[in-house]
């Protein structure tokens, strides 16, 4: 029989390989033995989050403080910790006894915070962007959509899922260090810069398939999430054959969570801005099913979209209905622009709570604590 000690900073020996399997507060594997956490930041990060060591039932350590207590389960800190165990997989994949493993554990921390509230999983694209760095937080936020899309299909199959989410979690391996850089560039992007992005899908398999990776279709949809059927696409430019439709889920989550993040050039999309340019840019090789589907999750107000409500209060969208007059929202600011003591909660289907539109985040001007539209559910 088996108790559980949570570690504190005092327990870890930074650039020395961990002695012990380490789980989180799910008790899913967190790091595995012989992982060297290598900065200290990175430890506080991991500690603050809740890093649990399995030990014999009474032998603890004079130094362990801490029993482990179970906590009720949280999308956003499931996420959050997809996108810590993400970054650390990004500085160095080969300090990994097994990268695929701890790629599809990853998956795995994603996958359940969707079924834990596909909703809550939804409004992190948006409202979560504090939650890392850029390139990391991208592709933990393209699989949220990407797999919420394809699980809507029903004909994926958990394989299928799992090769689509992998693919997400992975596909800016090669350039995580300097997309952060372009991401806030402001002037155009040097003859270099363009090839080194035009070059990265490439580049990222080939990190992948030294770390041991060699899932064929994770592959394929890593090198193609940024191929176009009419060739103008990057970095083949002419796709032979039939393009995967997985590959597609993953190239249209992709450009959506890209044009709602800001960027050094630009702030972000009104997510139904994005929605729109993205089919336009691509019209002429997405079908109209795979396009459906995408409005089916996302909606003109997918979770964590501001509006503007018919009685000039801002709210924001907290639960999708069974069409866009349906949603739930909580209204944060008054007619009068103050902030509530606390969100109230509004049925958009009934006067005067009726959406009239979708604003940015920066006409809101209101931080959002998550947790307290969303309890338990958003814990950090």
């Amino acid at each position: 029989m088996s108790d559980y000690k949570r570690l504190s900073l005092s327990d870890i020996d930074i650039r020395k390989p961990l002695s012990w399997d380490v789980m989180d507060s799910f008790g899913h594997l967190l790091l595995s033995k012989g992982y060297v956490i290598d900065n200290l930041a990175t430890a506080r990060e991991l500690i603050e989050r809740g890093m649990y060591i399995e030990v014999a039932a009474g032998h603890y350590e004079t130094s362990f403080q801490f029993i482990f207590e179970p906590e009720p389960p949280s999308v956003l800190r499931s996420i959050n910790m997809a996108v810590t165990r993400l970054a650390a997989l990004f500085r160095d994949i080969n300090k990994f006894p097994d990268a695929r493993k701890e790629i599809l554990d990853i998956v795995k921390l994603v996958r359940f915070a969707i079924h834990l509230n596909e909703d809550v999983a939804l409004a992190c694209i948006q409202l979560n962007q504090e939650s890392g760095n850029y390139a990391v937080r991208h592709c933990v936020d393209t699989a949220i959509l990407a797999i919420t899309v394809a699980q809507t299909m029903h004909n994926k199959s958990d394989q299928e899922i799992q090769d689509i989410a992998a693919a997400a979690l992975t596909m800016n391996i090669s350039m995580w260090d300097i997309q952060e850089k372009l991401q806030e560039k402001k002037e155009a992007l040097s003859d270099a810069e363009l090839s080194t992005i035009r070059n990265y899908p490439i580049s990222s398999i080939r990190i992948l398939h030294d770390a041991g990776i060699e899932d064929a279709e994770w592959l394929e949809y890593v090198l193609l999430h940024h191929e176009h059927e009419d060739g103008t696409g990057y970095p083949i430019g002419k796709v032979k054959g039939k393009f995967p439709y997985n590959a597609k889920i993953l190239m249209l989550a992709d450009g959506f969570c890209a044009r709602i993040a800001s960027r050094g050039d630009r702030g972000p999309a009104l997510p139904s801005v994005a929605l729109r340019d993205i089919f336009i840019e691509n019209g002429a090789y997405v079908d109209a099913t795979l396009g459906a589907y995408f409005i089916k999750v996302l909606g003109l107000y997918p979770p964590g979209t501001f509006v503007k409500l018919k009685n000039s209060e801002v709210a924001i969208i907290t639960q999708r209905g069974s069409d866009n007059g349906t949603c739930t929202a909580h209204s944060l600011v008054n007619a009068n622009g103050e902030l509530y003591s606390a969100p109230l909660k509004r049925d958009t289907s009934t006067d005067p709570f009726t959406i009239t539109k979708a604003i940015h985040p920066s006409e809101a001007s209101v931080h959002v604590n998550l947790q307290q539209i969303w309890g338990s559910l958003a814990n950090l």
